[in-house]
């Protein structure tokens, strides 16, 4: 359905089927006069339009389908408040870029500033996703008493060394907490990743505030290059880390799926 209405708005079908309908029109005219010919185009036109569509749609439909957006993470989560104060930073860049002009360095820095902004967070948002993820995989492997019941599967494999299943059971428990603990450990380093992320961006919001104040006081002037480029590669930072981590969060869902 989304290729169909893809293909009616598409506005070259409309285009192609009234220049069909034309021609169509011109030629009959020649050898009829009259509602003929003019009916004659319309019927056409109208004919190609649809022929268009179809064939369109059909040839759309094999397409791979969009990838869904990340998930977002639940209500109340250290993600989730991260998530919410980027988002409001990027937005205060992003105000300061349209008020700032298209003249001097210091606007063009703000523009390019917001638009890296941006990026960071959607960046963070896909990172959110993973965070739920992988708080989704850790209610499947933890439950409570789970240390305590390895340790005494573990204790009891260790008193019946020939008992394959108290052996198997040992070590199932094992790797039950192995993955747990890469979990874990992935989801502090994410949330840590996110914080740092939001509270740079912040940072950020101030330090372009300060640098826009200090160039409207002295009468548009720039402040130094060095200023300006350190906003640029602040934010490339922010988005080496956020990949980074991303890595991490991959491979632990990898070995708790």
């Amino acid at each position: 359905m989304g290729r169909l209405s893809d293909e009616l708005r598409y506005p070259w079908g409309a285009v192609l089927a009234g220049v069909a309908g034309g021609v169509s029109w011109g030629a009959a005219a020649v050898f009829t006069a009259g509602a003929p010919a003019l009916e004659l185009g319309i019927g056409i036109g109208f004919g190609v339009y649809v022929l268009r569509i179809g064939v369109g749609a059909l040839a759309g439909s094999g397409r791979a389908p969009d990838p869904p957006p990340p998930a977002r993470p639940r209500y109340g989560t250290p993600a989730f408040e991260m998530l919410k104060r980027a988002d409001a930073a990027t937005r205060s860049l992003e105000d300061m870029a349209r008020q700032a002009g298209s003249v001097t360095a210091t606007d063009l820095a703000v523009q390019r500033a917001a638009e890296q902004a941006r990026a960071v967070l959607l960046d963070m948002q896909r990172l959110g996703g993973q965070s739920a993820a992988v708080l989704a995989a850790l209610s499947r492997v933890d439950s409570p008493g789970l240390d305590a019941e390895a340790a005494e599967l573990q204790l009891a494999a260790s008193q019946a060394a020939t008992d394959a299943s108290a052996q198997q059971s040992s070590q199932a428990a094992r790797d039950r907490l192995a993955v747990r603990d890469r979990l874990q450990r992935a989801g502090h380093a994410l949330d840590g990743r996110l914080q740092a992320s939001a509270l740079g961006l912040e940072g950020l919001v101030a330090r372009v505030a300060e640098l826009s104040a200090t160039a409207n006081a002295v009468g548009e002037v720039d402040p130094t290059a060095q200023d300006l480029a350190q906003l640029t590669a602040d934010l490339d930072g922010l988005r080496m880390g956020l990949a980074e981590v991303e890595q991490v969060a991959r491979k632990a869902l990898g070995a708790a799926g």
